[in-house]
């Protein structure tokens, strides 16, 4: 029998704070490519998936449901299947199309809408799990978050989310002026936070403001309603360098921004209407033409003329609000700090932090920026060493669950519902700040038992599907049995409390005794006991930690 460590050791705590849990296959491939090689092979992943992970995504079915309909708001038959995740691969125009019919031809029920939604928390689930490549994972987990967009906003923040999620995966390692752009373009962000029905004579700050409050430079930033006067030497910093933003740059930005919308066949004039596509517009009738300066800048030289032919230039001052916006030294040092806080914990590494952002700032118009700032916090000595400190988030737990288990993930509704009470489920958080990053906040009790009982549940209904039968350790020994799978899933030894509990629960199980051959229960109650085994051994304080 393998003695357990007494701490948890450095290549676990290094692979558990950039991904969603280890498996043997991660230390494998550490092993075979040194911690050097295994980094540069995370952040080099090829643009689709692996194998296993685009199997099970084409295999995934999720059920849909809904009684029939005759009258004059739609006819449809009723419908009760289970059906593929077809709407991951749409293109905006087929995804515009289920919105339209249920929106304005009402053909269709709204079910097929909310279903878009599902679809994409589905794939999350699959590729988080089962992908190989788990540094973007976690990354695409992160700016998800950070960029968050919630259902609850109504149907058209919903439609166009598998673009959405495509235009994050894609940028996740690349640069984040570029991924900024990419999300202020998205349908499901200009309907979030309004930006889509700003107008050249109302000019919407909604977006604006957490565009620079929450996406790029942080609240920190915030200088007030306007500018304190400069009281320094020389010239005052502007652009990049200015000292913080204001309620005046948050309006400049709004009149920089408006006329960013999406093609929804909306009457322009007479002889013109925008596309019917949900796609991605820029209407200059509906941009502001009042931009002045922003943190310092001048945007008004960018705004083509008013007599011009071609006003599509205007953009530009959007173009440019983001610019300097995602490109800023105070961005730098809230991105930078926040991703840190993410991999590290409550208290991560200043020295760290600083030479990353400075990593950041030198590579602002590097297409590979976000990879370079993911390396230099990858490859220090500090993604070795301890203390572990960071408390699993209820999904990333319930995400590390299936990957020790060894569980492939089959969608059913549990996965819109698990983490209802918690709202810890990608969509649902309702604010534009997205979810608290600090452990208290995940560490109440009710939550734990909740964490629990999904565990429990979603073994029962097949949402993790495996046989721990089979992944048990073959032994008559309770100490083996037990020791292999605290090994597995936490990797050192636990309080002797919490072992003493375990122990007493498999000696006392008829259903483990007989899958150590000291008893007579049936192969499904030996199954059903030892993932209760393995449940309660996920609820331990050591797996809360990564």
């Amino acid at each position: 029998m393998a003695i357990l460590p007494e701490t948890k050791n450095p290549q676990l705590i290094a692979i558990d704070r950039c991904t969603f849990g280890a498996r043997p296959a991660d230390y494998a491939k550490v092993w075979e490519l040194g911690w050097s090689g295994w980094v540069n092979d995370q952040l080099s992943p090829p643009e689709g998936h692996d194998p296993l992970t685009s199997q099970l995504l084409s295999e995934a079915t999720l059920r849909i449901t809904y009684g029939a309909q005759d009258n004059a708001q739609g006819v449809w038959p009723a419908v009760d299947e289970d059906r593929p995740l077809q709407t991951l691969g749409m293109d905006n125009v087929e995804l515009y199309k289920i919105y339209d019919d249920v929106t304005r031809l009402r053909v269709l029920p709204t079910a097929e809408i909310t279903r878009i939604a599902q679809e994409v928390v589905a794939a999350a689930w699959i590729r988080n799990t089962h992908s190989p490549y788990q540094v973007r994972e976690f990354l695409v987990d992160f700016w998800h978050r950070h960029f968050n967009v919630a259902t609850g906003e109504g149907q058209l923040v919903q439609f166009m989310l598998p673009e959405y999620d495509r235009a994050i995966r894609k940028y996740s390692l690349g640069n984040f002026t570029d991924l900024v752009t990419a999300v202020a373009k998205s349908a499901a962000m200009l309907f979030y936070l309004d930006n889509a029905v700003s107008r050249a004579t109302t000019p919407n700050e909604n977006y604006a403001r957490e565009l620079l409050e929450l996406h790029t430079m942080g609240a920190d930033a915030y200088l007030g309603v306007t500018t304190p006067p400069w009281t320094g030497t020389g010239p005052e910093p502007t652009g990049t360098s200015s000292r913080g933003f204001s309620d005046q740059d948050i309006l400049q930005a709004s009149r920089a921004l408006s006329g960013w919308t999406v093609g929804m066949g909306q009457r322009i004039s007479s002889t013109r209407s925008l596309p019917a596509d949900g796609a991605f517009v820029y209407e200059p009738t509906y941009h502001n033409r009042n931009a002045t300066t922003f943190l310092g800048v001048n945007l008004a030289s960018l705004q083509p003329a008013a007599n011009a032919a071609d006003q599509s230039g205007g953009i530009q001052q959007g173009l440019k609000v983001i610019e300097l916006a995602s490109q800023h030294e105070k961005t730098a040092k809230f991105m930078v700090g926040k991703l840190a806080h993410r991999i590290f914990g409550d208290n991560p590494p200043q020295d760290l932090v600083d030479a990353a952002v400075k990593v950041w700032m030198d590579n602002r118009k590097a297409p590979d920026q976000i990879k370079q700032v993911l390396n230099t916090i990858l490859q220090s000595h500090y993604i070795w060493e301890g203390p572990v400190a960071k408390v699993r988030r209820p999904y990333e737990k319930m995400i590390a669950f299936a990957r020790v288990i060894n569980a492939r993930i089959r969608p059913t509704s549990m996965i819109n519902t698990a983490f209802a009470s918690t709202k810890d489920s990608l969509f649902q958080w309702a604010a534009p700040n997205g979810w608290p990053d600090d452990n208290e906040y995940w560490l109440s009790t009710a939550g734990l038992m909740t964490q629990w009982n999904n565990s429990l549940t979603a073994m029962s209904n097949g949402v993790l599907s495996v046989s721990l039968r089979l992944e048990s350790v073959q032994t008559t020994s309770v100490a083996t049995l037990l020791d292999d799978w605290i090994g597995r899933m936490i990797g050192y030894q636990i309080s002797s409390a919490g072992y003493a509990s375990l122990r007493q629960m498999v000696s006392s199980s008829n259903g483990i005794m007989s899958f150590l051959g000291s008893g007579s229960a049936s192969v499904q109650t030996q199954e059903n006991e030892l993932r209760r085994l393995v449940a309660l051994i996920s609820a331990a304080p050591e797996f809360a930690y990564r």
